[in-house]
C-alpha cells in the first residue's frame, strides 16, 4: 500500500504540494478543496478530512515522488489528480475499507482516464458497478472576448442582503445541474465573505449570477454560473461570466478556470465566445 493518509493540510502540503503545484489548473478542486479546510479550521469549525498521497512502490519517501493526490471532505465529493491502474486500485480499496466502518464513499471527480481506472478498480473491490455522472471538460481562459451585443443592465457585487437569493438561485442549479459537493450554505457565505459572487441587473432586477472561487496558487474558478430560466437567451449567463472572469483575473488569477458539462452546448458554445479554451475531460465516478 503506498497511499499515505494524513487529516491535516499541512502535511499534505508539506508531501504533496510541490505536485500539485506542477498543474494547478488540473489541480484545481484538490487545491480549492484544502483551501476549504484549512479556512474553515482558521474559522475554528473541525471539518472531517481525509488527505492522501500517493508514492509508486519502491520511491524514495521524499516530496518529490509524490505522483498523486486526494483531497476528501466526507460526505462530500472526493477529488483526486491523475491515477494510475496501482494507485486507483489502492484507493477503491482504501476507500470500501473506510465506507463498510464509518466513513461512507459516494462520489469521485477525476480526469477521464482516471475517473475510468477507479471504477474499474471499484468494481473488483466491492463486485458492485458504479454509475457515471456528468461528463465534464475542464476550460482555462485565453484571452477575456466580449460575447457580442452585451445585453442590457449591469454587474454588481453582492452584499448580505443577497444571500436569500444566492441560496435560492443554488438550490435550483443543483436541481438542474446536480450537486455542488458542499453544504450550500457554506458555499454562498464562503464566496460572500470574499466578494466572490456577481449578479447582473437589469433595472435593478437580478436575471443571472456567478461566483468565483478565492485564488489559490494563482488560480480560480467559476462556479456556478446560473441564469434563471425566463431570462435564459437573452445574453445575461455570457455577461456575468465575463464579468466574473474579469473580476478573477484583477483578483491576481493567472489561470480562470471553469468546468461545464458536455450535456449542454448551449452553455459550452458561450464559454468558448468569451475566450475559454478546452484543458482536459473529467468524470464523476457515483458508488
Amino acid at each position: 500500500m503506498t497511499w499515505f493518509l494524513t487529516d491535516e493540510p499541512e502535511v499534505l502540503r508539506s508531501e504533496a504540494g510541490e505536485f500539485l503545484a506542477t498543474r494547478p489548473d488540473l489541480h484545481t478542486m484538490l487545491l480549492s478543496g484544502l483551501g476549504t479546510i484549512e479556512q474553515l479550521r482558521a474559522e475554528g469549525a473541525a471539518p472531517p478530512a481525509v488527505l492522501g498521497w500517493w508514492r509508486e512502490p519502491g520511491a524514495t519517501a521524499t516530496a518529490t515522488a509524490t505522483t498523486a493526490a486526494f483531497v476528501w471532505m466526507p460526505p462530500h465529493m472526493l477529488t483526486a489528480s491523475r491515477l494510475t491502474q496501482a494507485a486507483a486500485m489502492h484507493l477503491a480499496e482504501l476507500l470500501s475499507a473506510r465506507s463498510a466502518r464509518s466513513q461512507r464513499f459516494t462520489h469521485l471527480l477525476a480526469d477521464d482516464s482516471s475517473a475510468c481506472a477507479f471504477a474499474e478498480a471499484w468494481r473488483a473491490t466491492t463486485a458492485s458497478a458504479p454509475s457515471s455522472g456528468p461528463h465534464l471538460r475542464l476550460h482555462r481562459l485565453g484571452r477575456l472576448e466580449s460575447p457580442g451585443a452585451v445585453p442590457p443592465g449591469e454587474p454588481r457585487t453582492v452584499t448580505d442582503r443577497d444571500r436569500a437569493l444566492l441560496h435560492d438561485w443554488c438550490t435550483r442549479f443543483v436541481a438542474e445541474a446536480g450537486s455542488l459537493g458542499v453544504d450550500l450554505d457554506a458555499f454562498v457565505d464562503e464566496r460572500l465573505s470574499r466578494g466572490g459572487w456577481r449578479l447582473w441587473t437589469v433595472g435593478g432586477e437580478p436575471v443571472a449570477m456567478a461566483a468565483m472561487t478565492p485564488v489559490v496558487a494563482g488560480t480560480a474558478r467559476l462556479t456556478p454560473v446560473y441564469t434563471l430560466p425566463k431570462h435564459r437567451g437573452r445574453g445575461y449567463g455570457a455577461a456575468v461570466t465575463t464579468a466574473v472572469s474579469q473580476a478573477a483575473r484583477d483578483a491576481g488569477a493567472d489561470h480562470v478556470l471553469l468546468f461545464t458539462d458536455l450535456a449542454n452546448p448551449t452553455s459550452n458554445r458561450m464559454y468558448r465566445r468569451i475566450g475559454y479554451r478546452p484543458v482536459s475531460d473529467f468524470r464523476i465516478v457515483v458508488a
